[in-house]
């Protein structure tokens, strides 16, 4: 009995894969993580059809900061943009963008940004 609960104790501290599905007013998230990397895509705008983002990639995972579960950065090698995905205690995610236009529509450059619930 003993060992049966040591080994349950050993697999739920293991981490483990998860994907999840996050909105916010006119955006939408997914993120797939596991095995220090985070694949994610990003669907957004600012309310009106003119203009629209839309990223995807592969994170790479980095320190937790305070009031965070998990902290991943996404840079392009083709442009300067950044993105900060991070998961905080409360199981929202906040998205941070820099230099990420090319992603975007005119009329949606910074739509990225915010925070993001679980669906």
């Amino acid at each position: 009995m003993k060992k049966i609960v040591l080994t349950l104790l050993l697999v739920s501290s293991l981490p483990m894969a998860h994907a999840g599905e996050y909105v916010k007013r006119n955006g939408a998230l997914s993120l797939s993580t596991g095995n220090g990397s985070a694949e994610f895509n990003i669907n957004s705008s600012h309310g009106n059809a003119s203009g629209v983002c839309n990223m995807e990639g592969v994170a790479e995972s980095v320190g937790a900061g305070a009031g965070q579960r998990n902290r991943w950065v996404y840079s392009d090698s083709s442009s300067a943009c950044i993105a900060v995905i991070s998961e905080l205690k409360d199981s929202s995610v906040n998205v941070t963008t820099r230099s990420c236009e090319n992603y975007c529509g005119v009329s949606a450059v910074g739509s990225m940004d915010g925070k993001y619930s679980a669906k």
